[in-house]
């Protein structure tokens, strides 16, 4: 952060609707940074204009700002304009000047590092589902309650539809199948579970038996070739349920990590449940 300019930093918060706004002028890059910038991105209390904001989520609204003028030139020149046009202007709060006319820094300085952070988070949150959806689904597998039938999983679409059904009371953001366009030497069709917000795709295969490691294997391939296409794409899950029937499961493991295919970059990450 050490680009900015060092002087003249202003700060507006507002708790809610029923309160006043806080506001606080002139500061330099160093108090900016200081008092409001590292409290609020480590979710810490700061305070403005001699008002403790405790929490983060309290603010209804945030503004920050940057002029090149401290605020009393420009409570000055509005005063003259005012009287050279002979309006007595009571209503103006001068110390918003600098709020309403500076180069706002709002999203810059206290969201877009979040923003980042909390996709990442999103991506990991759907790999610790992926690694626990047997867990679920034996649960359901055996319903102790008497007339319920159990849900039992037995095909890739079974497990898709958990999968779908877990991740949606999770992300805030879109689930749902794709159709993929078609490549050269590949087919097209439908991702089983797509995540376009954060650049997510899931496949899911259905071990049945131990030869099943062979087509696994090719259909991996196949499928990176495939989705590679798709330009949202970052992270891209192989979910291989009921892995443990394989005769070398751990093989695939070794198959994770950054790939890179037509020029497009992604990571690969398989998922043995």
């Amino acid at each position: 952060m050490s680009d900015y300019p060092k002087l003249y930093w202003h700060c507006y918060v507002k708790i809610n609707s029923k309160t006043s706004y806080s506001v606080e002028n002139d500061l330099a890059f160093e108090q900016l940074q200081t008092r409001i910038l590292i409290p609020w991105h480590q979710s810490a209390p700061f305070t403005i204009d001699g008002k403790i904001i405790t929490k983060n989520t309290s603010i209804e609204e945030i503004k920050v700002t940057h002029t090149n003028e401290p605020q009393h030139v420009w409570a000055e020149r509005h005063n003259a304009d005012r009287q050279a046009n002979g309006i007595c202007d009571l209503a103006t709060d001068r110390y918003l000047l600098p709020i309403h006319y500076g180069q706002d820094f709002t999203f810059e300085l206290l969201f877009a590092g979040k923003k980042e952070s909390a996709k990442h988070e999103e991506v990991d949150l759907i790999e610790l589902v992926c690694r626990r959806i047997s867990n679920a689904a034996r649960i359901l597998l055996n319903r102790s309650r008497k007339g319920k039938q159990a849900y039992e999983i037995g095909d890739e679409y079974d497990v898709q539809d958990l999968l779908h059904a877990i991740l949606r009371a999770y992300l805030k953001y879109s689930v749902q199948e794709d159709p993929l366009p078609k490549v050269a030497s590949a087919k097209s069709g439908k991702v089983d579970i797509s995540v376009e917000e954060i650049g997510v795709l899931i496949e899911v295969k259905f071990v049945r038996t131990p030869d099943d490691q062979k087509r696994i294997f090719e259909e991996f391939s196949q499928d990176l070739v495939l989705y590679s296409s798709w330009k949202p794409l970052k992270t891209l899950f192989f979910l291989i349920y009921n892995s443990g029937d394989l005769r070398d499961p751990e093989a695939f493991e070794k198959l994770s990590g950054a790939k890179e295919i037509g020029g497009k970059k992604f990571d690969a990450r398989i998922i043995l449940s």
